[in-house]
């Protein structure tokens, strides 16, 4: 209890930053003094001042018998975070719903200071071994670690919130590492696997793909798309910073077969809504259940929508469109996601290897005539 370094240096002398160690509860029933932890930075005296600041406020707590509330139950934590307007507004908050039911169920009653980095690793170990059943037919599937990293990501979301708002003291996900994925899709849509395709998917479905394999967008962009973003004109549709998924704005140009579907539907529009997609006067909201319905149908296995988006940029790139106008398209922010969006096939590995033989061959022919 006090001040201290944490850490030494080469040879052994304390140093770093000092941290302040103070009491400031004493459990009623078991009499136990609960203690905090806190940063003070590289001023030792800072660290002094905090630390006699804090204990004075103890001291007199407990010369006063103040009755000091107790830590918040974490069922009230998520209760309060479920209910934040920014929360709120977020268009996958059906999922953070969910997580945070997973939470409630598995801490209880537990106080919010009460919860340990090991109880949230323990978490994890016990959901990676429960079966999640997905779709009309289940099939008994392990939850994935891509899934429990979602649900820790969103715990330790709450948390930052929590300390921010003086409701916890510290963040029980910190240091806990992400697990690792393996995620990653290759799948492409080939041209053949397409026109395969269309002719078994209903009108309202055929435009929705279409549109997303000539520009790359995400299917969420696509199904909230709506008239005022759309220049027919100019041939681009301009997605501002609350309709992308980066929150960045975006102008995205399309080609005579998307101008052509935008051109027929622009004539039917509206009065309640003005949305470009629609289903019998509704907007439309997925196509999984027909394009998985017409994929079953001319045997198209292993297809997913968002598999466009990698069609997309696997197709410009093979055209020979530079990689920023690609990302600047698909609105990836980082090379790193562009690479996991391009898909290198056997095209590819051919034509590399029909450079690679003109190489030699034009290589040897210089040293023959050396």
């Amino acid at each position: 209890m006090g001040v201290y370094r944490k850490y030494r240096d080469n040879e052994g002398r304390p140093t770093g930053p000092w941290f302040v160690k103070y009491p400031y509860r004493k459990d009623k029933a078991t009499g136990k003094i609960k203690y905090r932890i806190v940063k003070a930075g590289p001023s030792k005296k800072l660290a002094q001042r905090i630390y006699g600041t804090r204990y004075e406020e103890y001291k007199k707590r407990e010369h006063l018998d103040w009755n000091e509330e107790r830590p918040f139950p974490f069922k009230d934590v998520l209760d309060w975070y479920l209910n934040l307007p920014g929360v709120r507004a977020r268009a996958y908050y059906g999922d953070i719903v969910r997580y945070c039911e997973k939470w409630r169920k598995y801490f209880g009653d537990e106080l919010i200071e009460d919860i340990k980095p090991s109880m949230v690793e323990q978490y994890r170990q016990e959901r990676l071994q429960e079966v999640s059943f997905r779709g009309k037919n289940p099939t008994k599937n392990l939850v994935t670690p891509a899934s429990v990293n979602k649900e820790v990501a969103t715990l330790k979301r709450i948390f930052n919130l929590a300390i921010r708002e003086d409701l916890a003291t510290k963040n029980p996900c910190w240091k806990v590492e992400k697990l690792p994925e393996n995620n990653e899709r290759k799948r492409i849509l080939s041209r053949m696997e397409l026109e395969m395709l269309l002719p078994k998917l209903p009108q309202h479905a055929r435009d929705i793909v279409l549109t997303g394999y000539y520009t790359g967008m995400r299917a969420g962009e696509i199904f909230k798309l709506t008239w005022d973003k759309v220049n027919l004109q100019e041939r681009y549709i301009q997605l501002e910073a609350e309709d992308t998924k980066t929150k960045k704005p975006r102008r995205i140009y399309f080609n005579q077969a998307v101008h052509a579907i935008l051109s027929r539907l622009s004539k039917v529009r509206h009065l309640k809504h003005n949305h470009l997609f629609t289903y019998r006067g509704k907007p439309i909201r997925s196509i999984k259940t027909c394009l998985n319905r017409a994929c079953t149908k001319v045997g198209i296995e292993d297809f997913r929508f968002h598999d466009l988006r990698h069609t997309f940029n696997t197709m410009m790139r093979k055209a020979g469109v530079a990689r920023s106008v690609i990302m600047h398209f698909t609105g990836h922010k980082t090379s790193a996601m562009f690479d996991r969006y391009n898909t290198i096939d056997e095209d590819d590995a051919k034509d590399a290897l029909r450079k690679l033989d003109r190489f030699l061959e034009e290589a040897g022919e210089e040293n023959g005539r050396s």
